[in-house]
C-alpha cells in the first residue's frame, strides 16, 4: 500500500462543492499506476478533476506536478514528483487501483507548424456516412455546416480487409494502414498499434508540435493512443460533455495543441437501430451535434483565430446494421469523413469542397493522409489522400 507522507482534508478546500474540469487538460493520463511514495498532499471524497483543481491552484501551483487517483474510493496524492523523477511508474499494484495523472510540461506550448497550422479531429463512433445528409435524416447543424463549407465523403470504406469493429476502425483511422499491418484486429484493449499513430507522425518531423486526446473509451487513451502524447484525458463512460469541457479547455489557451483528437461516443448506441431513419438514432446524433457546436464556439472565440489555420476532420470508424457492426454489409462499412479548414472564415480558401462520394476512399485514405498532406508533411503510409483535397490545389 501506498505511504502516505501527509494528509490534507479535502472539506478545508470546499472541493466538495466546486468540482470542475478545468485545469484536467493539462496532464497526462496513464491508467493503473502510480508513483511510489514521495505522496505531498492527501485529499478524500473527490473526483479527478478536483484533484487537477487543486494541484493547479494558486497555493499548489508552485510544487504539485503530478497525482494519483484510487478510483473505488475517490481518493487522490497530490505530489512534487513526476514519474521521471523517482525511476518511473510502479505498474503491478494488486487490483490496478490507481491512475496517473501528470502536469504536461508543454502547457501553452506554440506551434512551430508553418502558417500556425493545427488540426482538430473529432471523432463519432458509430456514425454511418448515409445518416447526415439524406432525406428524412437528422439535420445535425454543426456537422451541416461544417459540410457546407468544406468538403464530405458520405461512404468512406470502412471494414473489408478487417472486421467493422472500432478497434480496428480507429487504428485505420490513425495510422493509415488496415490491421494486417497496423496489428489491431479486435477490441481487446492488450492490442497495441504496431504502426506510428498519426499524431506521432507530426511530432518526428516537428518535436515542439503538442498532441492532445480526450476520449472514454478505454483502448483510445491506452493501446490506440499516440505515445508522444502531451495531454491525455479520459472522461466518464458516454459523458460527451467531461469531453467536451476538456476541449474547451485547450481551445482557451494562448497556444493551443498543435492536434487534438476528440471522441464522442454516444452515437454507437448498441441497443436499438444503426439506421438513419430510427429517431434514437438521430437524436443520439443531435446530441452528439450539440456537443459539437460547443467546441466550434469555442474554437472560433480563439483571440488569434483569423490568422490560424484550423482543419477540422470528422470521422468514424465504422457504420452498422440493426442493432449491431463488425461484418462485411454495405451498412456496417459506411462511415462518415468531412474536411473543413474554413469554419467561421466565408474568405479563406478550402483545403477540400464538395460531395466527394463519388470518389473511390477507404478508411486508411482518410483522416491520416489528408492530416499529414495539410500540416506539409510526407505521408509515409499506405493511405493515399483525394486527388481533388491539398494545400498545393489553394
Amino acid at each position: 500500500m501506498k505511504k502516505l507522507f501527509l494528509s490534507g482534508v479535502a472539506a478545508l478546500l470546499g472541493l466538495a462543492t466546486q468540482v470542475h474540469a478545468q485545469s484536467l487538460g493539462e496532464f497526462r493520463f496513464t491508467p493503473n499506476a502510480a508513483i511510489s511514495g514521495f505522496n505531498t498532499q492527501h485529499l478524500n471524497n473527490v473526483t479527478p478533476e478536483a484533484c487537477a483543481t487543486t494541484c493547479r491552484d494558486v497555493d499548489h501551483g508552485a510544487w504539485c506536478v503530478s497525482f494519483d487517483y484510487y478510483r473505488a474510493s475517490g481518493q487522490c496524492d497530490l505530489s512534487n514528483k513526476r514519474a521521471a523523477d523517482v525511476g518511473g511508474l510502479k505498474t503491478d499494484y494488486a487490483g490496478n487501483p490507481y491512475d496517473h495523472y501528470s502536469l504536461s510540461p508543454a502547457v501553452n506550448a506554440p506551434d512551430p507548424i508553418p502558417g500556425k497550422r493545427h488540426v482538430l479531429v473529432i471523432g463519432i463512433d458509430g456514425l454511418r456516412g448515409d445518416a447526415v445528409r439524406c432525406t428524412g435524416c437528422a439535420n445535425p447543424p454543426s456537422l451541416n455546416a461544417l459540410i457546407d463549407g468544406g468538403a464530405f465523403h458520405s461512404d468512406m470504406l470502412a471494414g473489408g480487409p478487417q472486421v467493422t469493429l472500432s478497434g480496428p476502425g480507429w487504428a485505420s483511422n490513425f495510422t493509415g494502414y488496415w490491421a494486417a499491418d497496423h496489428g489491431v484486429t479486435s477490441n481487446d484493449i492488450s492490442q497495441v498499434l504496431k504502426k506510428p499513430h498519426v499524431f506521432d507522425l507530426i511530432k518526428k518531423v516537428y518535436p515542439d508540435a503538442t498532441t492532445a486526446v480526450v476520449a472514454d473509451w478505454a483502448n483510445l487513451t491506452q493501446g490506440l493512443m499516440p505515445t508522444g502524447a502531451d495531454f491525455v484525458s479520459r472522461n466518464d463512460a458516454k459523458n460527451s460533455q467531461q469531453a467536451t469541457d476538456v476541449v474547451k479547455e485547450w481551445l482557451s489557451w494562448d497556444n493551443a495543441p498543435t492536434a487534438i483528437f476528440y471522441y464522442l461516443h454516444n452515437v454507437d448506441i448498441h441497443t436499438c437501430c444503426y439506421d438513419p431513419l430510427n429517431a434514437v438514432y438521430q437524436q443520439k446524433i443531435l446530441d452528439e451535434d450539440a456537443q459539437i457546436a460547443q467546441v466550434l464556439d469555442a474554437l472560433v472565440h480563439r483571440p488569434d483565430y483569423a490568422n490560424e489555420d484550423w482543419l477540422i476532420v470528422v470521422a468514424s470508424d465504422h457504420g452498422g446494421l440493426n442493432d449491431n457492426h463488425g461484418g462485411q454489409s454495405a451498412s456496417e462499412r459506411d462511415a462518415l469523413f468531412i474536411l473543413n479548414n474554413t469554419y467561421g472564415k466565408p474568405a479563406a480558401v478550402p483545403y477540400c469542397h464538395g460531395d466527394l462520394t463519388s470518389y473511390p476512399l477507404t478508411q486508411i485514405d482518410g483522416v491520416t493522409p489528408h492530416v499529414l498532406d495539410f500540416l506539409g508533411i510526407a505521408n509515409p503510409t499506405a493511405g493515399r489522400k483525394l486527388p481533388v483535397c491539398g494545400v498545393s490545389s489553394q
